[in-house]
């Protein structure tokens, strides 16, 4: 899927998301999708150019998998075609920016992917018996272009 500079990708059971090859995404609750693994990604066609005196940022829209007494925060790794652009520990929702390299993207396909090594399941903490490695609920992501 084409998906322009600073247009957002939306998760959920009728997110965008569905259409560009999503892995390791519970994609069945309504406007967010949680990390089930700790590995969760997507690919799209980032459209357009973009001059070379303009910044790419990744705008990442999450919250994170927490239980009082349990688990108190989440961290991840953000990759973009295989290279390492962020990491962030979340305690609360919370808006992420990274600042893309120029060599991250790719005119043909790029895929975004989470490393969540903290993702556990409800079920293993006693809680409940919801087998997905929660990590983060995605709720959007975009590519925004800044001078």
């Amino acid at each position: 899927m084409v998906v322009k500079l600073n247009e957002v990708v939306t998760f959920g059971k009728s997110g965008s998301v569905a259409e560009m090859e999503p892995y390791g995404f519970d994609l069945s609750e309504p406007g967010h999708s949680w990390t089930r693994d700790e590995v969760a990604g997507f690919s799209l066609s980032l459209g357009g150019t973009v001059p070379l005196d303009t910044a790419i940022r990744l705008h990442i829209t999450a919250r994170p998998f927490i239980q009082p007494g349990h688990v108190e925060r989440q961290q991840f790794f953000v990759f973009v075609n295989g290279l390492h652009v962020g990491f962030r520990t979340v305690t609360a929702a919370t808006d992420v920016q990274f600042v893309l390299p120029r060599n991250a993207l790719s005119p043909r396909s790029t895929r975004v992917e989470f490393v969540i090594p903290t993702a556990l399941s409800p079920k293993s903490l006693g809680i409940s018996q919801d087998v997905r490695r929660l990590g983060i609920a995605l709720s959007a992501v975009s590519f925004n272009s800044q001078k």
